[in-house]
């Protein structure tokens, strides 16, 4: 697996989701704005390999990945993006790599919290999985 892949964590503890907020001075596009943290893959790693590296560097945070819901071209990079449900063992927070703050928030604050500035890039099934 050489090609590189955006890979994004919903990582679930006691019902509520991990959301970050990307730095303000980031290059990224969602600079500054709440989303469902995320990684790209490097040479040769696995999903579950560069979801578990990310989750670790952004949020502090051990992780198990669980079933794959669903997959959408970034607009961004261009790239696949693939969505993951994750299962964290705890929910003690050290924020890093590229964001500024994190918390855990009830499924259903998912979407009014990311804003549609951050969910229209969203699958539809993911848009779903927050709606219900």
């Amino acid at each position: 697996m050489n090609e590189r892949r955006d890979l994004v964590a919903i990582v679930n503890f006691n019902g509520k989701i991990l959301v970050g907020k990307k730095r303000k001075d980031s290059s990224k596009f969602l600079a500054g704005e709440w989303h469902i943290p995320g990684e790209t893959s490097e040479a040769n790693e696995t999903d579950e390999e560069a979801l578990i590296r990310g989750i670790r560097e952004e949020a502090g945070l051990q992780i198990k990945v669980g079933n794959y819901l669903a997959s959408h071209v970034t607009p961004t990079s261009k790239r696949e993006a693939r969505w993951y449900e994750c299962f964290a063992q705890s929910n003690k927070l050290i924020i890093g790599s590229d964001l500024e703050d994190a918390k855990f928030v009830d499924r259903k604050e998912v979407l009014n919290i990311c804003g549609k500035k951050v969910y229209s890039f969203w699958p539809e099934k993911i848009i779903e999985y927050f709606s219900r």
